[in-house]
């Protein structure tokens, strides 16, 4: 079967292009991964608990305010075929400056907000950390999918590659003493305007206007779901950390996110073979094709679940001293929640091919009614939890969230098919 006419060399073509995407695309995510990596790393070693419970409660709250442009922006740009991406880089482009802009302008509101309050040291680190991580992830998450969609995935290991040096030179200057928390941020946060400009010198000028409509287009047909599903989906994956950073000491929340950091690296790994997988994915949603595309999206799942698997185990079986050699003796005491992360993990792998036949589908009302069910009993079991086992309660409500989140959605997706 060939894709361009009857030429066989259109399917080889096609083939190499699927491969070398894929090559790109996990190269990224591996590079990417490995920084944030050693990111964890050093802020574990080089700052105090406090600081660090600041760094994670601020990845969760820039990263549910990320899944609005996750879920109205990045996953339908995605979903796009290359032709219409191809014919609109200007308008994409210009949407994403949009969306950078409107971040800046909400972190700064924030963060003078925070000031004019008061607020202690504590509290104004959280809402630093959100700004910054945002502006980070939000760039980060739209170049892997635009430079896909336009055929420059080998792109992405330029852009990767600047992170992991801007990140490795300050983790250097941490670990050595000539670098504070707040002077990390700052750095971390001016080091991803490099790359937001040479995406935009790449395009062209920006069409502000062509880019204000799409923004809005894209905000009336998935704006409504994107905020349900953010919603829907933050009550069992960042509700429990910012139960716990309000039930508990921040030392607490600082175990909490030391164990969750070192299962990331999992996570992103998976989301390189999702987004090429999500490229690809509207070839085989036809309504001709539900069966196959459940079957399809099944076997995914069950790849992503044994990758997963493989992985969780080597971290459970050696949680101890992974534990001492990513932090010292800080958490010495804390792998227990490394172990409670593992089935977790293995959850949340599972759910990136279902998204995509979700999205694919439109069958948006079921999935988030699933999600909002869950959602409500891991919040409501997350009290209880932390009062009686601290950062592993909360641990245990995030996976009794996903557990419900991705049994109901499975059972959604094959009652869907059978119609």
């Amino acid at each position: 079967m060939t894709l361009v006419g009857d030429k066989p060399r259109g399917g080889t073509l096609a083939w190499r292009q699927a491969v070398q995407t894929r090559v790109a695309t996990v190269g990224d995510q591996v590079l990417v991964s490995a920084t944030n990596f050693g990111l964890t790393l050093m802020i574990g070693r080089a700052f105090s608990a406090e600081e660090f419970a600041s760094y994670g409660i601020g990845l969760s709250i820039g990263l549910i305010v990320q899944g609005l442009q996750r879920h109205a922006v990045t996953i339908p740009l995605m979903l796009e075929s290359r032709q219409r991406a191809g014919r609109s880089v200007r308008a994409i482009m210009s949407e994403q400056l949009l969306v950078l802009a409107l971040a800046i302008v909400g972190g700064a509101i924030c963060c003078a907000a925070a000031v004019l309050l008061n607020v202690d040291r504590y509290g104004m680190l959280v809402v630093a950390s959100s700004a910054v991580i945002l502006f980070i992830y939000l760039q980060l998450e739209f170049s892997r999918a635009f430079l896909v969609k336009i055929g420059r995935p080998w792109l992405l290991l330029a852009s990767a590659g600047w992170y992991a040096a801007v990140s490795a030179a300050l983790s250097l200057a941490a670990i050595r003493g000539h670098a504070s928390y707040e002077l990390f941020l700052a750095v971390m946060g001016g080091a991803m305007l490099v790359p937001v400009a040479a995406m935009t010198a790449m395009t062209g000028l920006p069409t502000l206007r062509r880019g204000g409509l799409r923004f809005v287009r894209d905000m009336r047909r998935y704006g409504g779901w994107a905020a349900a599903a953010t919603l829907t989906y933050t009550g069992y994956n960042h509700v429990p950390l910012l139960i716990l950073g309000a039930m508990a000491a921040p030392a607490h929340a600082a175990a909490f996110v030391a164990a969750r950091s070192l299962l990331q690296p999992l996570q992103i790994l998976l989301r390189g073979f999702d987004i090429a997988d999500k490229s690809r994915f509207s070839e085989i949603t036809g309504p001709s094709h539900r069966q196959a595309a459940l079957a399809v999206t099944l076997r995914l799942a069950a790849l992503y679940a044994g990758i997963g698997v493989l992985f969780g185990a080597t971290i459970a079986l050696f949680a101890d001293p992974i534990m001492t050699l990513a932090y010292g003796h800080k958490f010495v005491d804390s792998s227990a929640a490394l172990v409670a992360w593992v089935p977790v993990y293995v959850l949340l792998s599972v759910t990136m091919p279902l998204e995509s036949l979700v999205y694919a589908r439109n069958d948006f009302f079921r999935y988030f009614a699933v999600r909002g069910a869950a959602s409500l009993v891991a919040i409501a079991a997350a009290f209880p939890l932390i009062a009686a086992f601290a950062e592993v309660g909360a641990i245990a409500a995030c996976g009794i969230g996903w557990f419900l989140a991705v049994a109901g959605t499975v059972a959604v997706l094959i009652r869907r098919a059978d119609r």
